[in-house]
C-alpha cells in the first residue's frame, strides 16, 4: 500500500515537471528566462514581445506623449484628452500642453504650444522643461517667422523677417522710400550703391553695415566663420583650411566637389576631412552612417511615404512632361509604370522606371536630355524638417545603378510647395549602399541612394535624365524613406 501511495506521488511529481516544462517551449521557438519572454511575437508586428510596449497589438510606430508605449496601446492617447484643450490625445498635436487652436507654423509632427522651433528654422524658441510645460526664450528673433540667418539689420532684437521697421529710422518699410537704409531722403538711398541688388549697400551707412559680398548676393549676410567675408562669396565659408567653392571671378563662385578636393564638410569645420563610411560627407557632419541606414514601420526613425500614413497621406504621380521620343514611342522608351505601387502596402511592390534613350538618340540630333521623373509628395500639410537623410530604396539592381550613377542618369530632388529645394545633381551629399531595409524586407537585399538634406521639403523626386545611347534604364523603386523629425548629427 505504501509503495503504491509513493508511486502516486512520483507520477504526480512527474506530471507537474512535465508541465513547467511545456511553459517554457512554443511552437514559435520561443522561450522565458526569468520571466522574460523571448522570441515571442504574439501580434505578429516584428518585434519580441520582451520588446514591444505593445505585444498585443501592431505597432503604429508612433509615441506622442513620449511614455514608452506605443500609441496602438496607449490608454492616455486612444480616446482621451490629457490636456483638456477639447482635442482627442490621438488628433492633438500637443496631446500633453492645451493649444485648441492647434496652430502648427512649421506643419511639422507638433503644434506651436509643444515645439521647441515653431517656425522649423533651426534656431529654439522655447526649452522643453521635461514636466509638460514649455517656457519662451529669446534665441529666435523671429519665433512664428522662419529666419535661419537671423538677419537683424539695425540690431533691435527683432530679426528683419518679421520686423516692420527694417532699419530702424521710424519709418515702416511699406512707406520707407530707403527701407534698407538709414534715412528717409530717396537721394541718400539712390546714391547708396548696392551693386549685387540684394538690398545690402556696399559701403556702410548711419547704422546699417557695409555688405560682405557687394558683388554676390547674399540677402542674409551669412558669416560663419566671422571673417567680415560673407558665405556667398567665401571660398572657404568655415574657415577650416580646405576650400569649399572656386572663385570664377565678377562675383561668381563655383562649389568645389570633393572628389575634386573640396571640403567635405563645407559649414562645419573639420581639417582632418574624415570619412568613415567613403559617402564624400566628413563625419562631422554625416548626420547618419550610411551602412546603419534602417527604414521600416517598426519604430525606425526613417519610414516610408505611405497613403497610409496619416501623416503624410502620400501619392506618386509620374512625370514625362520631358521625356522625348515617348510621344511616338509611349512608355516603351520613357515612363513609370505603377507608381502607386511606391507608397503603398505590400511593401515589396514596386514601380518601374523607364528612360532607355537609344531610340532617342535619331529624334534627337541635337543631345537634348530625356528625363522622366517620379514624384513622391505628402498631401496633408505634413512638411519634412530640413535636418534629414533621404532614402530611395531600389529592388536589388546594384551593377544597374552603380553604372546609372557613375553617368549621374539617376539622381533625387526635394521640393516644397511645388519648388526645387535642394537637388542631389548639385549637391555632392547622396551615396550609393548596398543595405538590409529593416522593417520592410527581411530576406531581400536592397539598394538605397541616400540623399543628406539641410533644408525642408513636402516632396521628393526620383529622376532619371539622359542624352546619350542608353540601354539600361530600367530601374525598380520600392519606397521612398525619411525622418518626421530632425535628425541630429553623432
Amino acid at each position: 500500500m505504501r509503495m503504491t501511495r509513493f508511486s502516486w506521488y512520483m507520477a504526480l511529481l512527474f506530471t507537474a515537471l512535465l508541465a513547467l516544462a511545456g511553459c517554457k517551449s512554443d511552437s514559435n521557438g520561443g522561450g522565458s528566462v526569468g520571466g522574460d519572454t523571448q522570441g515571442f511575437d504574439s501580434d505578429g508586428d516584428g518585434v519580441p514581445d520582451n520588446e514591444d510596449s505593445c505585444p498585443n497589438a501592431v505597432n503604429l510606430g508612433i509615441d506622442q506623449d513620449v511614455d514608452g508605449i506605443d500609441d496602438a496601446c496607449d490608454d492616455n492617447i486612444t480616446g482621451k484628452d490629457i490636456d483638456g484643450d477639447g482635442i482627442l490625445n490621438n488628433e492633438d498635436n500637443c496631446p500633453a500642453v492645451p493649444n485648441n487652436d492647434q496652430l502648427n507654423t512649421d506643419s511639422d509632427l507638433f503644434g506651436d504650444a509643444c515645439d521647441i522651433d515653431s517656425d522649423g528654422d533651426g534656431v529654439p524658441d522655447k526649452t522643453d522643461n521635461g514636466d509638460g510645460t514649455f517656457t519662451d526664450i529669446s534665441d529666435d528673433n523671429c519665433p512664428l517667422v522662419f529666419n535661419e540667418a537671423q538677419a537683424d539689420l539695425d540690431g533691435d532684437g527683432i530679426g528683419d523677417a518679421c520686423d516692420d521697421d527694417i532699419d530702424g529710422d521710424g519709418t515702416a518699410n511699406d512707406s520707407d522710400a530707403c527701407p534698407l537704409t538709414d534715412g528717409t531722403d530717396p537721394a541718400l538711398c539712390d546714391a547708396t550703391a548696392d551693386t549685387d541688388g540684394d538690398g545690402i549697400p556696399n559701403n556702410a551707412t548711419g547704422s546699417t553695415p557695409a555688405d560682405n559680398c557687394p558683388d554676390t548676393a547674399n540677402a542674409d549676410q551669412s558669416d560663419i566663420d566671422g571673417d567680415g567675408i560673407g558665405d556667398a562669396c567665401d571660398v572657404d565659408q568655415d574657415g577650416d583650411g580646405v576650400d569649399d567653392k572656386v572663385d570664377l571671378g565678377l562675383g561668381g563662385f563655383q562649389s568645389l566637389s570633393p572628389t575634386l578636393g573640396g571640403d567635405n564638410c563645407p559649414t562645419v569645420q573639420n581639417p582632418d576631412q574624415l570619412d568613415s563610411d567613403n559617402d564624400n560627407i566628413g563625419d562631422e557632419c554625416d548626420a547618419v552612417d550610411n551602412a546603419l541606414y534602417q527604414c521600416g514601420i517598426n519604430g525606425e526613425q526613417y519610414t516610408p511615404m505611405l497613403t497610409s500614413d496619416s501623416d503624410v497621406v502620400a501619392t506618386a504621380e509620374a512625370d514625362t512632361s520631358e521625356c522625348l521620343g515617348s510621344a511616338l514611342l509611349g512608355t516603351l522608351t520613357c515612363g513609370v509604370e505603377n507608381p502607386d505601387n511606391v507608397v503603398t502596402l505590400p511593401l515589396t511592390d514596386f514601380a518601374t522606371m523607364r528612360n532607355t534613350s537609344l531610340l532617342d538618340v535619331l529624334l534627337n540630333p541635337l543631345g537634348l536630355p530625356s528625363e522622366v521623373r517620379l514624384n513622391v509628395a505628402a498631401t496633408s500639410g505634413f512638411v519634412y524638417p530640413g535636418a534629414n537623410v533621404v532614402g530611395v530604396a531600389f529592388e536589388d539592381s546594384a551593377a544597374l545603378l552603380e553604372l546609372d550613377l557613375q553617368g549621374g542618369d539617376i539622381q533625387v530632388r526635394t521640393l516644397r510647395a511645388g519648388n526645387v529645394v535642394q537637388d542631389s545633381a548639385d549637391i555632392s551629399e547622396a551615396g550609393l549602399d548596398l543595405l538590409g531595409l529593416s522593417g520592410l524586407i527581411d530576406t531581400e537585399e536592397t539598394t538605397f541612394l541616400i540623399f543628406q538634406t539641410s533644408e525642408r521639403f513636402d516632396a521628393v523626386q526620383i529622376y532619371s535624365s539622359s542624352n546619350v545611347a542608353s540601354l539600361l534604364e530600367d530601374v525598380r523603386i520600392r519606397s521612398v524613406c525619411a525622418s518626421k523629425t530632425d535628425v541630429v548629427t553623432p
